[in-house]
């Protein structure tokens, strides 16, 4: 997605933030709260979003800024952080773009799908002490399982949940040397969802009939019919020390 694409897509997806109802962002921060000294720090909510990690890093840190590449995303966080009377400012760039000097005391960068190990340089040029990589693990959905089993497909894996990731950025860390820890989040919470909800997952078409084919294999009448769903989630937080 370019900036225009997140421009667009950000309504949607701060609404989708405020109707999460897993706790990770107080969880990420009350690590971060615990592992270092955030009431003395500068931190750089880098690819901020909607500011659902700058709401609470703004309560414990000493300043806050805010960077984006997409201007409506930071609309979006500038009036959560406003309805919060918190203190921040804002920064409208890509962030590959930054000069490479420090920034701010502590980096922080949540679930960005564009983040590369190789990039790990230039992100830490732009802190003087910590960078912090909150990583998604994993994005299970007993639905999609079940269906992915009717269909003898894989079950997909979503880019922002690819265990993948954490594999790969540990692996840089060791090869660098830099000496970092870890805190894993793990969250499990059942929904009421329908087959026709979670059918874009396979990224093929369906026809009704289809669709409601797999809802009876699963067990209800047709392919809109609600029925619990158990989510299970995990996330993984690195704190990396600058060299």
């Amino acid at each position: 997605m370019n900036e225009a694409d997140w421009d667009a897509f950000a309504a949607t997806y701060a609404a989708v933030q405020r109707e999460s109802r897993l706790p990770i962002q107080d969880d990420v921060v009350a690590a971060l709260a615990r592992a270092l000294p955030l009431k003395t720090m500068r931190v750089l909510d880098l690819a901020a979003g909607s500011g659902r990690y700058a709401l609470p890093l703004s309560c414990q840190a000493k300043q806050i800024e805010l960077l984006d590449w997409s201007q409506q995303m930071l609309t979006q966080a500038k009036a959560l952080l406003d309805q919060h009377r918190r203190h921040f400012t804002m920064t409208h760039a890509d962030w590959t773009k930054l000069p490479p000097v420090p920034r701010a005391d502590l980096v922080f960068v949540s679930q960005l799908p564009t983040l590369q190990p190789e990039q790990l340089p230039a992100l830490l040029a732009l802190t003087t002490h910590t960078l912090a990589i909150n990583l998604q693990t994993l994005a299970a959905n007993s639905l999609i399982t079940a269906l992915a089993k009717q269909l003898d497909l894989p079950v997909p894996v979503m880019p922002q949940a690819d265990p993948a990731k954490a594999t790969a950025l540990t692996a840089a860390l060791a090869a660098h040397q830099w000496a970092f820890t870890t805190d894993e989040f793990r969250y499990h919470q059942t929904e009421q969802m329908a087959v026709a909800d979670v059918l874009d997952a396979f990224n093929r078409p369906f026809s009704g009939q289809a669709a409601n084919r797999l809802a009876q294999a699963v067990g209800v009448e047709h392919a809109n019919q609600l029925l619990p769903v158990q989510e299970d989630y995990a996330f993984q937080l690195f704190i990396i020390n600058k060299p």
